[in-house]
């Protein structure tokens, strides 16, 4: 993956603390490849600056454009511009170059004080480069000269008057006012640094000589304008004040931080965070280099973490997968109903009984005196010892304890405290939140001892700090409790451990990859407790009960009564959801807890998983959608056909042409379509994309690029049916480069001009990929759009223009609907594995998403098999198109696959899977790769905590999965670390694997269409591949298309295989929709998922790897 790319305009620093030398460092420290172009070379060290010699603004701006036109851009950081020639020329080359992402670090005035800059210098900053900048960054001084000199150009005569704004900075509010002035002059961003201005506690600037730097902090503050609603953001920075010498070129550094994290792709917020945490670490470990104001440590992070020390559990709870898992959790609606004190008492009284069932586990049943204070205060409620050990503990609630116990008795220490972790913070984050919530209520509220207990000094001093005693760690989920009178501090209250302390320190001694994994358990763990130790779907059974089937909640919604009788799997017999959406948070039976069907609909509605519940919430993507009235006449022309047969094409014979397609399994179909090309010169590219797919080492075109590039290419509209892992990527790839670069650039305000629709947020993230590749010559810019992350860093991207966008349908539509984007400048639509996409349901948001578009656009539409659906589509929204297939136009498997079909009852599956396991992974050092196929998202996760526990490197990948574990899981599979990867058929298509050696089936899917699809994950670009797939009784109605699909392609038949389809198997589920589970989370058993974290955060056993 190509790494950000950030070009730093400034100049050097002899002493290597600032400038220049600094930047790179902090570039490269963040992982991004720095570039410079010099504006002074200085002769300074620590002590001062001796000299200054400056760059001829023409060399400047030769070494921009030179750097630009080669390798590119990202983001710009600018330092000291040393003078108004200066100033302008990088101006004129940024708005030449169009840079989308400009950090100004308005290095104005010098240590000492100093004025760097001459009036007029900063005048042109304020005209030429605010309106360029994405974010400015000064300082108080330099803040506050900018606001007076432009107050002084505005207003001559008022130089001295009376009438001059006084911006001198006085309380934290002064640093609003100051950078909300200096946004008002054009750039969407303002960060003032508090730094030369440190406060007191109450927000008034404090003089540090006098006070010490006990209590007194830094404030940086960040004004800017939130992208999803417009609204205004400000986001106060605070740190501790630190005492140092060494802060040379801590305002470069920042800056740096800054571009680099833009460049990752953080939004603005987050990037600046994570730019102050940088230099604050780099201040406190800084060497303490030279006799005057040393250099900070600018490669901290390369051998610490991404957060300063003791802030680690600040970076885990700000960490962008943590932060939407604990803002659910602290926000439960159990929580909100003890704040205003609407809580059923009845219901608390479940939550202190499974309270005490916790507290009594293996975990912590040394807790004596816990336990007594716990007993006593159930008491005051009514709820004797006896009712609570008589009652069964809620199986949620055990499945945390015994994640704990597991990571426990994998010796996993700092797991362990981390598995914990959420328990501990909570109570203090809850009490924190309700007790300053003003919508809580306090009089006569009878919660509201529990929350003031939970805020208390003596409770929040054990949870921070303390003497780092072992023993002591587990019981700080419970280390006060509420009494009658009021707040009694549980033991040892005062000097038992901080966890928290405990936490910071052990972190600081862990790799990055091991930050990543606690991640992983903390929010396992937080998901756990969600609906399990402090308010899961005990209680909301009780709180949210309805005589119909419950509200099947995020935090597990109740069954209710199910028309009479409670059942304890929230049944009943009104369609009670249960544990529907308890659990995993987002399984259930469908329909947003639709139970059954809603009452009726039996177990999937006629296969749609509950149906009968909330319906699909597919069916109102696009409503919004204002139809389109093309009127032909008044489009703007523009031009698709490029394509100039090559003389060698030319001169070949039909004879020829119909031997290469024979030879090559091509056949072609509609008028006029034009010869194969054999060599890529021959495809007519221009050398911009020709030099990039040389370099790429391909030998000559796929069989599919052969044909379809002169297709594409003509600007006729074309159907491709051809394998995965085939190469028609690039066939649509490259011929959208060549239209790109035909058309008008971009305005204001302007859509893309080439549209590719894929069903899966992963192939849309391959195919951008290509592109990227492939289209970084000519400086095309893409985005991709996809459900499943954050909308801000896609939105920006389309604000900004973008020739490319890679989307799936529904967020596509998202995105036309809030008017992010529209799609007038579209004129070459692609859509990728069209089937695939009906398949899913998307046909409706396919034909809106088409609505949008000119229809003389062309269309390329690509599928691995051809049936009448998408043979319906592309008669419909195509025009005389011509088609090329690769193979038979029968759906068929490829026959470089052996395939071994095993009939086996369902409990012979996992001896099974483990003997070819043996065989495929015999040899460490053998670089096999295996697939494994499971039919729900509870198998898969079943499956890999069973390998992982038995010593093999397994990794899971399926719907549940957050975007970035998906990304992780598949590079890990990718790269060979993890070799064995667990998916249902969320990774059957569009996941660009290579090297795949063996695929296993261990539950087969619904039809033969997708066990082609899966099996077709090896095999690809000309290599042999493996395909083992168990088959058991339960299957026998796909049994007979099984057997064709063997028999076409020469695979051995297990005999007890063909027997069944003798005897009564076949026919049944075989059809292209037949079984097919819909998107209701997998039917009767969809909702019980240990979590989307779990099995991946397990520890490997020894046994075998």
């Amino acid at each position: 993956m190509t790494p950000p790319r950030i070009l730093v305009i400034a100049g050097s620093d002899s002493s290597g603390g600032a400038g220049l030398e600094a930047d790179q460092k902090v570039i490269a420290a963040h992982g991004c490849y720095a570039m410079t172009a010099t504006t002074a070379l200085t002769a300074q060290n620590t002590k001062g600056v001796y000299d200054i010699h400056q760059v001829p603004p023409t060399f400047l701006r030769k070494q921009i454009d030179a750097v630009i036109e080669d390798v590119g851009v990202d983001v710009v950081k600018t330092g000291m511009l040393a003078s108004t020639e200066t100033i302008e020329t990088i101006a004129d080359a940024l708005t030449h170059h169009n840079v989308s992402t400009v950090v100004l670090d308005p290095v104005m005035i010098a240590t000492t004080g100093a004025q760097l800059l001459p009036p007029e210098a900063l005048k042109a900053l304020h005209t030429r480069l605010l309106p360029l900048a994405t974010i400015v960054t000064p300082n108080v001084p330099e803040a506050l000269l900018l606001l007076r000199n432009v107050n002084t150009a505005n207003n001559p005569n008022t130089q001295n008057s009376s009438s001059t704004p006084d911006y001198s900075i006085k309380t934290v509010e002064d640093l609003e006012t100051a950078a909300r002035a200096i946004r008002a002059l054009g750039p969407p961003w303002v960060l003032v640094k508090g730094g030369h201005c440190p406060f007191r506690a109450d927000g008034t600037v404090a003089d540090v000589e006098k006070l010490g730097d006990d209590g007194v902090k830094v404030v940086d503050v960040l004004v800017g304008e939130d992208p999803k609603t417009g609204e205004e953001v400000v986001v106060r920075l605070e740190t501790e004040y630190c005492a140092s010498k060494d802060t040379h070129g801590t305002g470069c550094s920042l800056a740096s931080a800054i571009a680099s994290n833009l460049g990752k792709g953080m939004d603005m917020p987050a990037a600046v965070k994570a730019g102050c945490r940088y230099v604050q670490a780099g201040i406190r470990s800084a060497p303490g280099l030279g006799g005057g104001s040393g250099p900070l440590n600018h490669f901290h992070s390369l051998y610490s973490l991404p957060f300063s020390p003791g802030h680690f559990v600040e970076y885990v709870l700000e960490h962008p997968d943590v932060a939407p898992v604990w803002d659910e959790f602290i926000n439960h609606p159990f929580v909100l109903a003890m704040g205003d004190g609407t809580l059923p008492l009845e219901s608390f009284k479940q939550y202190l009984i499974q309270d005490y069932l916790y507290l009594s586990a293996a975990i912590v049943t040394h807790i004596f005196k816990e336990m007594e204070l716990h007993i006593n205060y159930c008491e005051s409620f009514g709820i004797s010892k006896e009712e609570m050990e008589n009652t069964t503990e809620n199986p949620a609630c055990t499945a945390y304890t015994r994640y704990v116990l597991d990571i426990g008795h994998s010796q996993d220490w700092l797991g362990l405290q981390v598995a914990i972790a959420p328990c501990l913070l909570g109570y203090g984050a809850l009490a924190k939140q309700l007790h300053a919530d003003p919508r809580s209520k306090r009089d006569g509220n009878t919660y509201w001892a529990w929350i003031e207990n939970y805020v208390a000094e003596d409770y929040v001093t054990a949870v921070k700090t303390g003497s780092g005693e072992w023993e002591l760690k587990l019981s700080m989920c419970n280390s006060v409790e509420i009494t009658q009178r009021g707040v009694q501090g549980g033991p040892n209250a005062d000097t038992r451990d901080g966890e928290t302390a405990l936490l910071e320190r052990h972190a600081l001694l862990q790799s990055p990859s091991r930050i990543e994994e606690l991640i992983k358990i903390f929010i396992h763990a937080t998901k756990q407790l969600d609906s399990t130790h402090f308010f899961g779907s005990r209680i909301l059974v009780i709180t949210n009960m309805s005589y119909g089937g419950g509200y099947g909640s995020r935090g597990g919604g109740g069954g209710g009564y199910g028309g009479g009788g409670y059942d304890r799997n929230g049944s009943g017999g009104g369609g009670g959801g249960g544990y529907s959406n308890g659990y995993s948070g987002s399984n259930g039976y469908s329909g947003g807890g639709g139970g059954y069907g809603g009452g009726g609909g039996g177990y999937g509605g006629g296969g749609y998983g509950g149906g009968g519940g909330g319906g699909d919430r597919m069916s109102n993507l696009g409503a919004g959608l204002q139809k389109q009235n093309w009127d032909m006449d008044s489009l703007p022309k523009f031009e698709k056909s490029f394509y100039e047969e090559h003389p060698n094409v030319a001169n070949r014979s039909q004879a020829e042409v119909d031997k290469f397609r024979r030879d090559h399994s091509i056949t072609v179909a509609g008028s006029n379509v034009p010869k194969p090309v054999e060599t890529f010169d021959e495809a007519g590219f221009p050398r911009y994309v020709m030099d990039e797919v040389k370099a790429q080492g391909f030998p000559a075109p796929t069989a599919i690029q052969s044909q379809g590039w002169p297709m594409a290419l003509s600007g006729r509209d074309v159907v491709g049916i051809a394998e995965t892992g085939s190469g028609k990527t690039l066939t649509y790839c490259l011929p959208a480069i060549v239209h790109i670069n035909a058309q008008p650039l971009l305005a204001q305000g302007d859509g893309p001009i080439v549209l590719v629709l894929a069903p899966t947020r992963e192939l849309a993230v391959q195919i951008q990929q290509e592109i990227t590749k492939f289209g970084k010559s000519s400086r095309i810019r893409n985005t991709c759009v996809y459900g499943g992350v954050p909308k801000g860093p896609q939105i920006r991207d389309l604000q900004r223009g973008v020739e490319v966008c890679i989307a799936t349908p529904g967020r596509l539509i998202d995105m036309l609907e809030s008017g992010r984007t529209n799609l007038r400048r579209v004129t070459y639509l692609v859509l990728d594995e069209a089937d695939r996409m009906l398949d899913m349901g998307f046909e409706p948001q396919i034909r809106k998403i088409i609505g949008q578009i000119r229809p003389d656009r062309q269309t390329c539409m690509w599928s691995a098999t051809w049936p009448k659906e998408v043979r319906a589509l592309a008669s419909d929204f195509q025009t005389d198109f011509i088609q090329v297939n690769i193979g038979s136009m029968d759906l068929a498997a490829n026959h470089r696959i052996t395939q071994i079909v095993e009939v086996v009852s369902e409990g012979e599956k996992r001896d099974k899977m483990i003997k070819h396991l043996e065989k495929v992974m015999e040899d460490k050092d053998n670089q096999n790769k295996i697939l494994i196929f499971t039919g729900t998202k509870r198998v898969a996760d079943e499956i890999t905590r069973f390998l992982r526990q038995d010593g093999w490197p397994a990794l899971s990948i399926h719907g549940d999965k957050q975007q970035n574990e998906r990304d992780w899981v598949l590079d890990q599979f990718k790269t060979g670390k993890s070799p064995i990867m667990v998916a249902t058929d969320v990774a059957s298509r569009g996941i660009d694997v290579r090297n795949i050696t063996h695929v296993l089936n261990y539950d087969y899917p619904n039809n033969s269409e997708d066990y082609i699809h899966r099996i077709g994950r090896t095999g690809r670009a000309g290599a042999k591949g493996t395909a083992i797939t168990f088959f058991t009784t339960d299957n026998a109605k796909q049994a007979r298309d099984l057997v064709g699909v063997l028999q076409e392609a020469k695979q051995h038949i297990d005999p007890r295989l063909a027997e069944m389809v003798r005897y009564g198997g076949g026919g049944g589920g075989g059809g292209r929709y037949g079984g097919y589970r819909g998107r209701g989370g997998g039917g009767f058993r969809g909702g019980r998922s240990q979590g989307a974290n779990g099995p991946n955060a397990m520890p490997i056993g020894n046994r075998r790897w």
